[in-house]
């Protein structure tokens, strides 16, 4: 996977859009903030990955570097929920941006500490369900677009 600093533009996309902002893109060689996060936003994460809505699908497992031998684990389950880790993206609008994070973002959080930028946490806590029309609604109102 590649590694983005939070609030960076993510070009991980073909054709994506200057809208995007990366959160969560971690990798071993990289410094990442570490603290706590308030349970509700993990849970409102959680519901946002179970099935994401996607522009771009790529294929294989991203498998976590942060582990020093397993790879992490290829899911997570939280309040009767499973999560796919490292297969899919989350994309959260927020106004005229659309934060996006890998799945693994919920990996990051509970196994390694990571604390994602306070922007993108009430993002997530805002954000509508996933695929709901106030959803897909918010995404158009943000502008983003692919290009082919």
């Amino acid at each position: 996977m590649a590694h983005f600093e939070d609030l960076s533009p993510c070009a991980y996309f073909p054709g994506g859009d200057d809208r995007l902002v990366a959160v969560g893109w971690l990798e071993r060689e990289h410094p990442f903030p570490r603290g706590e996060v308030d349970a509700d936003f993990f849970a409102a994460l959680v519901r946002l990955c179970v099935e994401p809505w996607q522009p771009v699908v790529f294929a294989g497992r991203h498998a976590c570097s942060l582990c020093r031998f397993s790879g992490g684990p290829g899911a997570l389950s939280y309040d009767s929920l499973t999560v796919s880790l490292g297969s899919a993206n989350v994309f959260v609008p927020d106004g005229a941006r659309v934060f996006v994070a890998p799945t693994t973002v919920l990996h990051y959080l509970d196994a390694h500490g990571y604390t994602p930028p306070r922007e993108f946490q009430e993002a997530v806590l805002r954000c509508p369900p996933m695929r709901s029309m106030p959803y897909l609604r918010a995404l158009k109102e943000s502008g983003l677009s692919f290009r082919r």
